[in-house]
């Protein structure tokens, strides 16, 4: 199972990076950042929820009562999807002041390792709390 979803991610991975350059192309060509832009910041998040899918299949597969896992989800991930969205926020027109000096330093990689640690965290604070036992009399 973990061969084919090798193959899988790595076919997906393939197809990402190259509608990524065609977008790369089209802005070049056109003018127009905002599809490029898009898709460089939530493709990480895909890529991220794809990391955690094995996880969460397995997840899914056990019995019991579905629960949320709030605090890392709160502490992790909300902040890794801000700093995702940030990279985004700088290149569109809206009235926030970003320091320049913050891209220069951590550029879009910062938005990378964020959507990635944003997806997977996503679907990995989802789990089964299993079922209490009751006790017969």
């Amino acid at each position: 199972m973990y061969i084919v979803f090798l193959i899988i991610a790595v076919f997906m991975l393939d197809v990402i990076l190259y509608c990524e350059q065609l977008l790369k192309e089209e802005a070049a060509l056109t003018f127009e950042r905002l599809p490029f832009l898009l898709f460089t910041t939530l493709y990480p998040v895909l890529i991220g929820l794809v990391f955690a899918l094995p996880t969460f299949i397995q997840t899914c597969v056990t019995k019991g009562s579905w629960t949320f896992d709030w605090l890392p989800f709160t502490v992790l991930g909300i902040p890794a999807l801000l700093m995702d969205l940030i990279f985004l926020v700088y290149f569109y027109p809206v009235e926030i002041d970003i320091p320049l000096s913050f891209f220069a330093e951590y550029g879009s990689q910062a938005s990378i390792i964020c959507g990635l640690a944003f997806g997977y965290l996503a679907l990995s604070c989802w789990k089964k709390k299993a079922a209490a036992a009751v006790l017969s009399l």
